[in-house]
Order: structure tokens, then C-alpha cells, then sequence
């Protein structure tokens, strides 16, 4: 409990927030508040044009996998029982039917696809390949390799194969190699049990302020159920709130599925991002509640991305590096690099959306890529960052931003890797 105990008094302080607010955001394209279950759509700003001269060879990514299903059947499971077992009860509203033909509907399209991928979540990288040899023709020169390799999970072999399979079609003269294996995980999708129990061991208390604060069902259970004796005879309302609200995420996942919003006011819906965007924040990001480390977790994909750099600029030829996984990988690698101001710490849960939020960094098809560029006759390699194709900027000077200097990236990144140690692994 060493922590706790200086967290509430900063949860009085409003929000204050230069530009848009998160809210803001959430309020004008409310399918913005899934967070981790937003469906990709491409940005439409145009991107800044290259430094004279300067050409694309080579790019390097790592990639979430596009939209999915719910892993778990119980997610589907436990609120479908629940409201059926009140519709037999006879206490449920009209809203309350209505909520339980969406949630009927979402569990049958899920049955025995539980954490695959959708069709829209293979489309999602059909269309990010498209736009990626649409933007950067130059690299996809005919003889180009592209190494494309993938977590063994299902729902990232299938990205990799949807993705690999249209650029086959863009140029079939590409030579194309794909690995989903065990073999990649030490990076691609690393995990370390004993640095997460150190230094998350609060991790129960603090999510019951976290309920507390963000998570008010009262409204919603009188809503939902026309007896408040059977709600509190039968119901967890927190647990349920924050299930339909999932559920509700999730149904972007699908073409022509129904959602829930009409259950949630403005207010809940954002309270309820907020609520799963401090998750990941402490989770995955730079909370002093987890002593804000736990995106140093990304250590050695960081590395992957510099060794693979250095291998394609010595071979003085064009690459293409392709890295599927998730979201748990995602989130704290742009943290570690540097992106945007992810790297702010603060205590206060109603500022983190200032720098941090789920949407703009892991929704499904979640992407960093980088673009490397260099010049006949000029030694300097120049490289461009993009989270989900969006031009960011990093801790670093340049007066081409959003351009920088390889040599100075890979310095940045190299000291942040050297200077990360992690408890050994237990075998």
C-alpha cells in the first residue's frame, strides 16, 4: 500500500488541457472511448514531404493485429446469463431487452472465434499495406526483401498473412518471407512475470480506487432492471457496467454488428475510457503508481528495430522489416521511444489523458513504423517516426522535424536500451 495513499487528493483537480481535450475527441467521434478496441481508420492529413533529394529505401514496423473478437468466452458468457436470467425474472426493462438481443447477437457471431480475427481486422491490414506501397513506392522495388514475422497467436499470423499476401499482389516480383515462431518472442512479444509482480504488486488496491473513481452504475442498473431488490440480490453493477461497456468496444470489431451505446451517457462513456485508459497507463506506461518503468518492458524489440536498421543501410539496399504482434507490446514501445510526450509521469488520473490515450496508440491495427531516407552523394540516412501513420515528433533536436537524423535516433535508443536492466527470467 505504499502508494495509495497519496493518490486521492489529486483526484479533485479538473482537467486542464491545452487544445482538444480527450473529452473533446470522445464527445465529436464517440467510437474513440473503445480505446483498445477502436477499428483503425487511416488519418487523412498529408504527410510532410522529404528533404530534397532524400528517398524512401527502407521501412520497419511493428504492427497490432487488426480487429478481433473477445479472448475469453466468459466476456460473452457472464453478462449474456445475466440478463437472461433476469428476462426470465421478468425485471428487466425495455432497454434491458434491447441490451440483451445486442449482447445474444455479439455472442453468437463470437462462438468458437474467440480472439480471432475478424474479416474487418484482415481488411484493416489489406488497406494499411495498400497505403504504405501507395506513400513509399521507392522501397518496393522489384528483388526487395520483405521480412515479415508474427507472434504464433492466430489473430497476428493472419494480419501478417493478410498484409503479406496484397503486397504480394502489389508486386509479385517482391521477395516475401514470413516466420511465426516461438523463436521471435525474446522480442516480439516478451514478457517478464517478475518485473511486473515488482513492481505492480498494488496492482489490486489500485484498481479499486480506480473503480471508484471512474465507475458509477447506479444510473445504469435502473436503466437495465425494473426491481432495484433483484439488482441487489444478483448483480455486480461495477462488474456488469464495465462488461456491456466492453462488449459495446468490441462491437466495432464487426461490419453490421449492433453496440450499446445507447446504454451510456456522455459522461459514463468517457469516465469508462478513462478507466481503461489509466489501466494501460499503469500498466504499460509511465505511472509513478508502478514507478514509471513499465515500458522499459520493450527493451529488446527496441533493439530489433536498431539491429535491423543497421543490417539493411550496411547492405546499402532496399528492406522492408514487418513485425506483427499486439497491443500489449505496442503501447509501451512508443512509450520507449519517445513518442509524443508518452513518456510524461504524472499522479494526477485526471491528467493522464494530457499526453496518454489508448485510442491514439493501440487500436486495433495499431502501427509504428519507420521510414528511412537517404540522398546519392550524402552519407546522413534521415528517418521519420509515424504511430498509426500520423508524423510524431521525439525528444530529439532537428530542424527537418519531423525528419531526423538516423545517427542521432539510433544513439537516443541505443543509450535508452543500454541503460535498461531487467530481472533475469525464471525458466
Amino acid at each position: 500500500m505504499r502508494k495509495i495513499g497519496w493518490i486521492l487528493p489529486f483526484l479533485v483537480f479538473p482537467l486542464c488541457m491545452q487544445g482538444q481535450t480527450a473529452r473533446e475527441e470522445i464527445d465529436e467521434n464517440p467510437a474513440l472511448a473503445g480505446g483498445k478496441y477502436y477499428a483503425y481508420e487511416a488519418p487523412d492529413g498529408q504527410l510532410t514531404l522529404a528533404p530534397a533529394g532524400y528517398t524512401p529505401f527502407y521501412i520497419s514496423m511493428f504492427a497490432r493485429h487488426g480487429s478481433r473478437y473477445l479472448t475469453k468466452e466468459k466476456k460473452y458468457t457472464q453478462p449474456l446469463s445475466l440478463l437472461l436470467a433476469a428476462d426470465e425474472a421478468g425485471v428487466l426493462t425495455a432497454d434491458g431487452k434491447r441490451a440483451l438481443k445486442v449482447v445474444a447477437a455479439l455472442a453468437q457471431e463470437a462462438e468458437a472465434r474467440y480472439g480471432e480475427l475478424t474479416p474487418k481486422g484482415a481488411r484493416q491490414h489489406r488497406e494499411l499495406i495498400d497505403r504504405m506501397y501507395r506513400h513509399y513506392p521507392e522501397v518496393f522495388a522489384d528483388g526487395v526483401h520483405v521480412d515479415a514475422r508474427s507472434t504464433y497467436k492466430t489473430r497476428a499470423f493472419l494480419s501478417m498473412a493478410a498484409g503479406c499476401v496484397e503486397l504480394k499482389g502489389l508486386n509479385p516480383k517482391l521477395h516475401i518471407t514470413t516466420q511465426a515462431s516461438e523463436a521471435d518472442a525474446y522480442y516480439i512479444k516478451y514478457k517478464n512475470p517478475l518485473y511486473e509482480a515488482q513492481h505492480l504488486e498494488n496492482s489490486d488496491s489500485v484498481y479499486r480506487v480506480a473503480d471508484s473513481v471512474y465507475v458509477h452504475p447506479a444510473r445504469l442498473m435502473r436503466q437495465l432492471f425494473r426491481d432495484s431488490s433483484y439488482v441487489e440480490a444478483h448483480i455486480q453493477p461495477v462488474k456488469l457496467m464495465t462488461d456491456l461497456f466492453e462488449l459495446h468496444g468490441i462491437s466495432q470489431s464487426s461490419d453490421r454488428q449492433p453496440d450499446l451505446s445507447f446504454l451510456f451517457t456522455p459522461q459514463e462513456r468517457y469516465d469508462l475510457w478513462q478507466r481503461n485508459n489509466f489501466e494501460w497507463y499503469y500498466e504499460k506506461g509511465a505511472s509513478p503508481l508502478s514507478d514509471g518503468c513499465m515500458y522499459k518492458l520493450e527493451k529488446n524489440l527496441l533493439k530489433n528495430f536498431i539491429e535491423t536498421a543497421d543490417t539493411v543501410i550496411a547492405s546499402r539496399k532496399n528492406g522492408v522489416t514487418l513485425r506483427y504482434g499486439h497491443d500489449t507490446n505496442l503501447a509501451p514501445l512508443a512509450v520507449l521511444m519517445g513518442i509524443n510526450d508518452l513518456q510524461a509521469s504524472t499522479a494526477d488520473w485526471q491528467r493522464i489523458a494530457d499526453t496518454y490515450r489508448t485510442y491514439r496508440i493501440i487500436p486495433m491495427c495499431g502501427n509504428v513504423q519507420l521510414i528511412f531516407y537517404r540522398k546519392k552523394g550524402v552519407k546522413e540516412v534521415l528517418v521519420k517516426v509515424l504511430l498509426n501513420e500520423r508524423e510524431v515528433k521525439l525528444p530529439l533536436p532537428s530542424e527537418i522535424a519531423p525528419y531526423y537524423a538516423w545517427k542521432e535516433v539510433r544513439r537516443y535508443w541505443k543509450k535508452v536500451v543500454e541503460s535498461i536492466q531487467l530481472p533475469a527470467e525464471m525458466k
